[in-house]
């Protein structure tokens, strides 16, 4: 009877997987080698004009098929590591640096501290307050692990204001997909995307604030309604209790309160660099590294600490680093075979020549197609943007169009798409179905989306630059 129970349990887990999403990614690089044997292999001349690769888009050429084997295949995910070493040894410092303030009891308890802070101003000071605090969080660094601290506190104090767990998960995840859409300083998307497209780090900002403070109010808005509704007809509530109210997290000492000043005033610092002074992966790295360390000795950590709690922190973000291994794995299969130019030719078919507005639109809407697939934005940058760029080059579009069609492609529909693995954490913790979730979401996604699409044609219209 026991062996029975066992064997349902383990087969119910089992119904329950969720496929890994690196499995995904060695699927498209088998797809990828299959590819190379039906692509003809091509090239363009490139040159270099202003610092800036371009395409020569009337010197293509066939040239002698080079499909990829059965050893190109297992190097592959080697070469992908060197290629993309600088974009994932970036990632492993966002992850460790954070990984210092998280486990130093930092960040848990600056959200515990904000949300008790606000509860008794009512949910219209509290809503605003915590939703710009999570928007500026993830716009700046792209970090939205927070977003699972926030919907534990937050649905008791929803619930005991006379709401319900949905006013509390659009709170957070409305201004998290605010925040990632615009990403106004986010190095897992905008870095790399700016990085391939040989923009300067963070270029466009102010288009993407305008972006974002739309969508963040507008997201507020849209809660708070939704909010006043429930709070007339309670019928309408999904989930009006909780089990248990979110453990008390011990205050902040004076040195804490310090090591978190610390952190954002080198965040700060970064950012200015990334503006002013050309800071680019290595530059931000090193900001990243000063932050966890400064940031852990004024906060009275020991250095043996410090460096246990970066380690942890890289763990956290390990996945995420590694997902852009196997992407650029996909890439290099492409372009030994040489068959990476010939699919770029393919596409300028379609995109190019006609008008630039329309091939503005192409671009954005593929990218959110393609999110569907890759729910991971780095590893959908270092896939598309190597063929998005050129593409953009020879239809008359912007690079910085290109990027903000990407980027904005990716990161409204994170939000709604039901491979992203982020997104169905949260809606796990919140005990809140995805259909709940995204009858709740949809008509303000659609608003989004079709804003994005104008925000995207606006752009390539006043010729957002630099270039």
């Amino acid at each position: 009877m026991q062996s029975a129970e066992v064997t349902q349990a383990k087969g119910a887990a089992q119904a329950q997987e969720v496929n890994h999403p690196f499995l995904s990614l060695i699927i498209m690089v088998v797809v990828a080698l299959i590819a190379t044997y039906l692509i003809p292999a091509g090239e363009f001349d490139r040159v270099v004009v202003d610092g800036r690769t371009l395409v020569d888009p009337a010197s293509f050429r066939l040239v002698e098929s080079n499909p990829a084997g059965i050893t190109d295949f297992f190097n592959a995910f080697y070469k992908g590591f060197v290629q993309a070493a600088g974009i994932i040894g970036l990632v492993l410092f966002v992850g460790g640096a954070f990984g210092v303030l998280k486990y130093m009891g930092v960040l848990d308890a600056a959200v515990y501290g904000l949300t008790e802070r606000t509860q008794g101003h009512g949910l219209k000071v509290i809503a605003p307050v915590v939703m710009i605090a999570i928007y500026l969080n993830v716009t700046f660094t792209g970090m939205r692990e927070l977003d699972v601290i926030f919907i534990t506190l937050m649905i008791p104090i929803c619930i005991k204001l006379g709401y319900d767990a949905m006013t509390a998960l659009g709170i957070v995840l409305l201004a998290s997909c605010a925040g990632f859409a615009a990403a106004l300083a986010n190095p897992f998307f905008t870095g790399i995307a700016h990085n391939i497209a040989e923009l300067p780090l963070y270029s466009g900002m102010w288009y993407r604030a305008i972006i974002g403070a739309f969508m963040l109010v507008t997201g507020m808005i849209y809660v708070l309604r939704y909010a006043e509704k429930v709070k007339r007809d309670p019928s309408l509530a999904v989930i009006t209790s909780v089990e248990k109210v979110a453990d008390q997290v011990a205050p902040l000492t004076p040195r804490e309160k310090a090591a978190g000043l610390v952190f954002v005033a080198i965040m700060g610092f970064m950012i200015f660099g990334t503006l002013t002074m050309d800071f680019g992966f290595t530059e931000m790295s090193g900001c990243f590294f000063a932050a966890a360390f400064i940031s852990g000795l004024v906060g009275g950590l020991s250095l043996n600490r410090i460096c246990d709690y970066w380690t942890r922190g890289c763990s956290d973000v390990l996945v995420a680093a590694l997902i852009i291994l196997f992407a650029r794995a996909i890439m290099t299969i492409m372009e030994d075979a040489m068959v990476v130019d010939t699919i770029i030719h393919g596409l300028s078919q379609f995109l190019v020549g006609g008008n630039e507005l329309v091939s503005a639109a192409a671009m954005y809407l593929s990218q959110a197609i393609i999110n569907l697939f890759i729910p991971s934005g780095s590893g959908q940058a270092v896939i598309t943007m190597p063929i998005i760029v050129p593409l953009a080059d020879m239809g008359g579009v912007t690079r910085q169009v290109a990027a903000l069609a990407s980027q904005l492609g990716d990161g409204i529909s994170n939000y709604i798409y039901p491979t992203n693995g982020g997104l169905l954490a949260v809606l796990a913790l919140a005990k809140i179905s995805y259909s709940s979730w995204a009858r709740f979401f949809l008509p303000l996604f659609l608003l989004w989306s079709a804003v994005a699409l104008v925000a995207v044609l606006v752009g390539q219209m006043i010729g957002l630059g630099p270039f």
